[in-house]
């Protein structure tokens, strides 16, 4: 892979052979379509991707072509339908890597190899592939054919210790963050794979992604709560409740609004709410009577009230004019409104047959390379939608595609 001068993204001319399901996987190469790779999805014939299946739908009316989270996660990709039970769809799949530089799967570890088309099989056809897959717990190990859903491998991972609280059972916050961090995670090691072809005239190689493994690498949080724990001994916080005179999470009139304070914001965040007075008192006019936990009651009375009166954008600007730290919880509509966004053209208008125009989350980064503009994005495929397309680049003709049909291979 050479990038010209007229080349667009960087990785234009890449083409990876996508068997993801569900949401790691098809995250993972949702990132490299996004960066230019020619994505081929490969599909369950009539039934696709079990995301087809799922919430929310499009207005709340189910159909494979309707769901939010495959539409999310299926930007800039073909799809074709193959059955990898037949023998002929197998052979497919081996003739499309021919002409591949990645393949990223998320089957159960030993699915691939069991049906031929693992690793070792796949680099005899094309010794320069890259392959990469994605499991809950890794290819080998006493984990290795574990089951794994978001709830219990958050759990695992160890981030599920900081996000509950010490009066009650540990919480999971919401969303699908562990899959996703995962799709990165696949992603980063595709392209490093890929890197190692292309500039260090190697083979090809093997990349195995841990779900287990990446969300353990995601508990930043975790890490200070512990240390807390070490000052404290409480185990973490849930959100929402104060832990220290001047932060926590406070009511708005319309939403919540997080506010981080300590002992050198709390008399700018006094003065904020028109309390200067507290500040001549001896429990409020020094740091140590402020750090007093038996504050944080007293503290919780004079501000909520003053939080309750105000919109969170009035007391972001209240908190931005006394340099006091915090920030709005944000709605999805505050997010798709929100000026920064707007300004930075983020979010994107695609148009799709069955939905119309919605919007969708913008590229992770930018570049600023001279004469570099990120392309729109491609709309997400309708269920085998690009499977004539795909099977008539590697020569087959429309009667020997007919005839896959009848047959039911694709």
């Amino acid at each position: 892979m050479t990038l010209e001068p007229t080349s667009i993204m960087p990785l234009d001319d890449v083409r990876v052979i996508d068997l993801t399901h569900r949401t790691a996987g098809p995250f993972g190469t949702r990132i490299l379509g996004d960066y230019g790779a020619d994505v081929i999805k490969i599909e369950r014939p009539e039934t696709g991707d079990p995301t087809r299946s799922m919430p929310p739908f499009y207005k709340d009316e189910p159909g494979l072509e309707r769901s939010g989270l495959f539409m999310f996660l299926n930007t800039n990709k073909r799809s074709m339908t193959l059955d990898l039970k037949s023998e002929r769809g197998r052979e497919i799949v081996k003739e499309l890597v021919k002409g591949a530089q990645i393949v990223v799967e998320s089957f159960s570890p030993g699915t691939m190899d069991a049906i031929g088309l693992g690793y070792e099989d796949l680099k005899k056809i094309n010794p320069k592939l890259v392959m990469t897959s994605v499991s809950n717990y890794g290819q080998d190990g006493p984990y290795r054919d574990y089951i794994g859903i978001e709830l219990n491998l958050y759990a695992m991972g160890g981030s599920m210790t900081s996000s509950g609280d010490v009066d009650n059972e540990p919480l999971k916050t919401a969303g699908r963050m562990v899959s996703y961090h995962a799709g990165y995670a696949a992603a980063l090691a595709s392209a490093l794979g890929l890197f190692q072809v292309e500039f260090r005239d190697a083979d090809g190689d093997y990349m195995d992604v841990s779900i287990f493994e990446t969300a353990m690498h995601s508990i930043d949080m975790r890490l200070g709560r512990l240390m807390g724990y070490q000052y404290t001994g409480h185990i973490g916080t849930r959100p929402g409740r104060a832990v220290a005179v001047g932060g926590g999470v406070h009511p708005c009139s319309d939403g919540f609004f997080l506010m981080t304070g300590g002992p050198r914001f709390i008399p700018n965040i006094i003065r904020m709410i028109g309390m200067e007075e507290l500040l001549e008192q001896p429990e409020w006019g020094t740091a140590e009577g402020r750090a007093n936990p038996d504050r944080i009651d007293e503290f919780l009375a004079h501000i909520i009230p003053w939080t309750l009166e105000r919109t969170k954008e009035e007391v972001r600007a209240a908190c931005e004019e006394f340099a006091v730290l915090g920030g709005p919880l944000n709605t999805i509509e505050d997010l798709v409104n929100n000026p920064q966004f707007v300004a930075r053209n983020y979010f994107q208008e695609i148009d799709h047959p069955t939905t119309g125009p919605i919007k969708y989350p913008g590229y992770h980064n930018r570049m600023h390379r001279e004469g570099v503009d990120f392309p729109k994005r491609r709309r997400p495929p309708l269920l085998g939608e690009h499977t004539d397309e795909v099977l008539s680049e590697i020569g087959l003709s429309a009667d020997a595609i007919a005839a896959l049909r009848k047959d039911g291979v694709v």
